[in-house]
C-alpha cells in the first residue's frame, strides 16, 4: 500500500511544529513514508516559512501552500486528490499529537480493511467522552484492539482510496444538509462550516463504519482556533498507547467483535435481547429521537409502556448490565404497542442520580479539577470580553 501522511494546517506554528516533534518520535520501521504539509491561506507566512524550512527525516516532502482562504471544510475535502497518488492517507490537523506507534497501527489497519466496503475510514483516537452527552465512554472491550462505529472521527483519521471517493459522490449529493431525528442533535446543530457532520451523516444514513481503536493512537490538544469558539481545553484528552506496539488484533469485519452504532449504542444488544435492528430502538444514553416503527425500546427513561423486562444499573459500561442480565429497576425494555401506567419507585431515581454522579465525578478525575475549573474561568473570561467588543 502506498501510504502517505497529510498534515492539515492554518496559522498555527507552535501546533504544528509539536505535531511533527511527536511524528519525528514515531516508528517506521525500515518504510520510507511521504509527508504532505497542506497550508490553508491565513494572514501570516510564518506557517508556510516554517514547513518550507522543515526537514522530513523519513521520506519525501511536499508543502502544499493554497492561494486562498479555503476553510476548513473546504480545505478538507481538498484532500481526496492525493488519492491520484496514493492509496491512503493519514490526515492529521495541527492541533494532534501521535503515539510512537501510531504508523505501525496504520498500516495494519490500511491493510486489513482496504477492500471492505463496509469501513468507510479509520481512527487513529479513541473516545473517552460521548461528544453527544458529554457523559464519559467506554467502548465494551473485546479481545481485540480495535471496534466498529457508524461515526467518522477527524482527530486523526485514515482515508483510504475507494472508500473516499463513495463518501465524496454521496457528498455531492447531499450537500443540502437537513436537520433530521435520525441524526443525533449535535449534529443538527453544528455549523455550515463543518465537514464532519456529513462525513458522520454518511455513516449513519448508509450503514458505514469507522475502526476505532480501544487504545488511542493520537490525542487532540484542541488549542484555540477558529472552529472551538477561541477556547483551549483538553477535555478531549486521551491517554496514548504507550510504548512501541507492532502487532494488532483486527477481526474481519462482520465476525464477532464489538459495534457501536452513530449514538454511542452497541449494537450487539440486537442480538443479546434477540431483537432485529428494525423493531428494537437502544436509547441507553437519551438520544433518540426518532423511533418510527420500531414496537420494543431500551431505554433508563420512565415510560407508560409495557415492560418486559428491567435491568439496574450496577456496572460499566452501561450496556454490561444487560450482557450480564443484571435484573433490577433503572433500565426498561417496554413495548410500545401497549399502553400501561407505570409507577416510578423513589429509590429507582436516587439510583440513577448515583450512577451519573459516579460518571461526572469519574469524568472530573479524568479531567482533572485544576484543569476544569481553569477551563470554566477561562470560558467565562472569554465571553465577558467578546461581550464587551
Amino acid at each position: 500500500m502506498n501510504i502517505a501522511i497529510v498534515v492539515v494546517t492554518y496559522n498555527r506554528v507552535d501546533s504544528l511544529s509539536r505535531l511533527m516533534d511527536s511524528l519525528e518520535r514515531a516508528s517506521y520501521g525500515n518504510d520510507r513514508i511521504p509527508l504532505i504539509i497542506s497550508v490553508d491561506k491565513s494572514n501570516t507566512n510564518v506557517v508556510e516559512d516554517f514547513a518550507d524550512n522543515y526537514v522530513w527525516p523519513y521520506g519525501d516532502k511536499i508543502v502544499q501552500k493554497h492561494v486562498t482562504n479555503l476553510g476548513l471544510k473546504a480545505h478538507m475535502l481538498s484532500l481526496g486528490k492525493w488519492f491520484n497518488k496514493y492509496d491512503a492517507l493519514i490526515v492529521l490537523e495541527d492541533d494532534l499529537i501521535v503515539s510512537d506507534s501510531f504508523y505501525f497501527y496504520a498500516k495494519s489497519t490500511v491493510r486489513k480493511y482496504y477492500a471492505n466496503p463496509d469501513v468507510a475510514g479509520i481512527s487513529l483516537y479513541g473516545f473517552s467522552v460521548n461528544y453527544q452527552t458529554g457523559k464519559p465512554f467506554q467502548p465494551y472491550k473485546s479481545e481485540h484492539d480495535v471496534y466498529f462505529m457508524n461515526c467518522a472521527m477527524s482527530w486523526g483519521q485514515i482515508w483510504m482510496r475507494d472508500s473516499w471517493m463513495n463518501f465524496y459522490r454521496w457528498y455531492n449529493d447531499n450537500m443540502e444538509f437537513s436537520n433530521s431525528d435520525s441524526l443525533p442533535d449535535c449534529l443538527n446543530r453544528w455549523g455550515h462550516k463543518s465537514w464532519l457532520k456529513y462525513h458522520t451523516r454518511y455513516c449513519i444514513e448508509e450503514n458505514k463504519y469507522f475502526v476505532f481503536p480501544y487504545t488511542s493512537l493520537s490525542t487532540n490538544c484542541s488549542e484555540a482556533g477558529e472552529h472551538n469558539n477561541g477556547i483551549p481545553s483538553t477535555v478531549y484528552q486521551v491517554q496514548l498507547q504507550a510504548g512501541l506496539k507492532t502487532d494488532y488484533a483486527l477481526p474481519d469485519f462482520g465476525e464477532p467483535a464489538v459495534y457501536y452504532d452513530g449514538f454511542f449504542e452497541n449494537k450487539n444488544l440486537y442480538d443479546v435481547l434477540g431483537y432485529c435492528e428494525g423493531d428494537l430502538c437502544l436509547d441507553l444514553n437519551g438520544e433518540h429521537k426518532d423511533r418510527t416503527n420500531k414496537r420494543y425500546w431500551l431505554t433508563t427513561a420512565g415510560q407508560n409502556f409495557k415492560v418486559i423486562k428491567s435491568y439496574n444499573l450496577n456496572y460499566r459500561p452501561i450496556e454490561a448490565n444487560i450482557y450480564l442480565d443484571n435484573v433490577g429497576s433503572q433500565i426498561f425494555l417496554y413495548d410500545t404497542s401497549q399502553y400501561v401506567r407505570n409507577e416510578t419507585p423513589s429509590e429507582r431515581n436516587v439510583m440513577m442520580y448515583q450512577y451519573y454522579l459516579d460518571n461526572i465525578l469519574s469524568f472530573i478525575k479524568m479531567y482533572g479539577a485544576r484543569n476544569l475549573i481553569k477551563d470554566i474561568i477561562y470560558f467565562v473570561k472569554n465571553k465577558l470580553l467578546k461581550s464587551k467588543i
